[in-house]
Parts: structure tokens; sequence; C-alpha cells
């Protein structure tokens, strides 16, 4: 019995620093943040300070008082503070006014708001890689991999911020990656995220 009950306690302990890792701010490096919003009370406190950050809200759960103090910590974060954030079909429309500008929105077609920036990737093969962190893939994992057609895209959109037009959307992207051959057992990528990612990078290396 006691192997039993400890085994269920391991587990109970692997499950919970899984979930807490979700919901915690996350360093990505080079100064940028992540913050997966599974629900918005729970994700305020972490939005304070001046570091860049990617806010994932692609499977956000909000009640309306949940949205307006969300709203209030958005708004709170200093003016110079890069945000990108991740939405999905699935995010509360009741957050889509409350973003704050200068904001930067990513995600898949069909996600809602209408990202300025659509990333090719099917919205299954997005929430499998959504759901591939909370099973233990490290974020390493799912933002490694080749993006071609995003550098392309980067290179077009980064220049635009240059110019001063931070509100620029890169050409519409084609098929999304991967067809009928892709293995299914192949390791998931978050292309959304990573695309992010790989967006900020571009940005601090156009200030040097």
């Amino acid at each position: 019995m006691k192997p039993f009950l400890v085994g269920a306690s391991l587990l109970a302990t692997f499950l919970l620093s899984v979930t807490a890792a979700a919901t915690e701010l996350t360093d990505l490096g080079q100064g940028l943040g992540y913050l997966r919003a599974h629900s918005l009370d729970e994700s305020i406190k972490p939005l304070a300070g001046a570091t860049a950050l990617v806010l994932d809200l692609r499977h956000a759960t909000a009640t309306p008082e949940a949205v307006t103090s969300f709203a209030a910590a958005l708004a709170a974060r200093p003016a110079d503070a890069r945000l990108f954030v991740l939405v999905s079909p699935a995010t509360p429309a009741a957050l889509a006014q409350h973003l704050p500008a200068p904001v930067l929105t990513l995600g898949i077609a069909g996600s809602q708001p209408a990202p300025q920036v659509v990333v090719s990737q099917s919205a299954a093969d997005d929430r499998r890689a959504y759901d591939a962190l909370a099973t233990g893939t490290p974020l390493a994992d799912l933002i490694s991999g080749t993006i071609e057609k995003e550098r392309y895209d980067e290179a077009t959109l980064v220049q635009e911020f240059k110019l001063g037009h931070p509100e620029a959307t890169p050409p519409e992207p084609g098929a999304p990656s991967g067809g009928a051959d892709a293995p299914v057992n192949a390791r998931p990528t978050d292309r959304v995220l990573q695309r992010a990612v790989h967006l900020h990078r571009a940005l601090l290396a156009l200030k040097r």
C-alpha cells in the first residue's frame, strides 16, 4: 500500500509543478517573458513589470469581473514594454476590446480577435502544440524547428516597424506546413509562440 501512496503523491506533485510552470511567468531569454493565461484571475499578478511579454490567451477563461481587472493590469504595464498576444478561435471575445495599444496579436486563421500576424498552422496542430506544454514538453522544444517562410515575413514586418508602422501585417500565409505525409507522432511545434519569439529577437537586432 505504501508504494502506491508514494507513487500517487509523486504523480500529484509532478502534475502540480507542470501546471504551475504553465501559469507562471517563464523566461524565454533576451528579455522576453512568457505567460500562459488559463484563468485571467490567476494571471493578473505576473503581468506587472517592464519586461517584453508573450501573453498566451489562446484558451483562457474569463468572467466579466476578471476581464475588467485584467484590462487594468495590462494598462498599467509600461508603455515601452513590448507585448505579443497569442490568440485562437477559443480566445474569449470580451478580451479583444481590452487589449492595449501598441500590441501585436498572433494566431492561426480564424482566431479572435483577427490576428495582425496570421501563422500558417492548422487548428488541430495549434491545439496539439499548446497542450504539449502541460504534458511536460519543454518550451525550448516547442519553439525549435525551421521557419523559412516566417523569416521572409518577419523581415517584412520588422522593416515596417522600422518605418514607424507597428500595425503592419505580413503577406497572407500559404498552405499550412506539413501535409498528409507528415508523421502523426512528429514532435509538435508551437508555431504561433515560435513566431512571437523570433519577431522579438528581430526587433532587438533592429535597434543595434
